[in-house]
């Protein structure tokens, strides 16, 4: 029986939303390390021109660069037509938008926008691409969903909320594609260090032990589970947590102490 590699499964393009920095970016890297070119799309038009032209040096692929805001919804109007001429083998829905705070507090437009960030644009772009992969009986998608999508997290309600729905829909999908060679992940991971956790002034010191993961091994994980399992918890550590909260604990008790570690992260929230 042949063994196909990874760009003979997921290539010859993937399609990295949020690509330009963080996990995003680093999911590009090693992408691109397995032969595959690149379509970034980020709302972060500064940085995606730098992204493009390392992995075009780094890693002998073509890369080519989509500034889109996925809050809009008229989003697909500017991936499809860089898209248009290429295959996209492998989707990875990891933009995502939110802020910590008090939710009666936090403006309603800006969560609204994380909704259509979060959950409406992975949806549509599922739904865009899916087709094709099935059509060619190869494909896969990754959906970042997130640590905080395992039990209710307040401070982070609205966005731990459509890190749920990501989740979810990730598994589902999982159940419905298997048998049609397309594999689908959802990717849980806890704090790591991106630029978007640094902007959002979590005080990580206010919580010891709190297991703090680079994006680099976040990333190997998801592809060591991508068509192996619905859902992956990067780290050991996070794993173990994970376990405790969803398995030996009480909703409630979950819930309770997610909360108090959530307002030492964001003491001013």
């Amino acid at each position: 029986m042949r063994s196909f590699s990874f760009a003979d499964r997921y290539g010859p393009w993937a399609l990295v939303t949020g690509g330009a920095s963080g996990i995003g970016r680093e999911f590009a890297r090693q992408i691109a390390a397995r032969g595959v070119n690149l379509a970034l799309a980020d709302i972060q038009e500064k940085l995606l021109p730098d992204a493009a032209a390392e992995l075009e040096a780094r890693f002998t692929v073509k890369a080519r660069i989509i500034t889109v805001d996925l809050s809009t919804p008229d989003f697909m109007a500017r991936i499809r037509p860089v898209i248009a001429d290429i295959s996209i083998g492998l989707l990875v829905n990891n933009a995502g938008y939110g802020s910590a705070g008090g939710f009666m507090k936090t403006d309603v437009g800006e969560m609204l926008d994380a909704i259509a960030v979060n959950c409406r644009a992975p949806m549509a772009l599922a739904r865009e691409l899916g087709p094709a992969m099935i059509e060619r009986g190869r494909g896969g998608m990754i959906f970042l969903s997130s640590s905080s999508a395992l039990q209710g997290t307040p401070i982070v309600a609205n966005y731990a909320g459509t890190k749920a729905y990501n989740l979810v829909l990730a598994e589902a999908l999982w159940d419905e594609l298997r048998g049609s060679g397309v594999d689908v992940l959802a990717l849980c991971p806890g704090a790591t260090n991106t630029p978007a956790i640094v902007k959002s002034g979590a005080r990580l010191d206010n919580v010891p032990g709190m297991p703090f993961m680079e994006p680099g091994p976040v990333v190997a994980e998801a592809f060591a589970a991508l068509g192996r399992r619905p859902c992956i918890v990067p780290g050991r550590m996070n794993r173990i947590a994970a376990f405790v909260m969803t398995r030996l604990m009480t909703r409630a008790a979950a819930v309770t102490l997610m909360g108090k570690n959530t307002r030492r992260l964001y003491p001013e929230a």
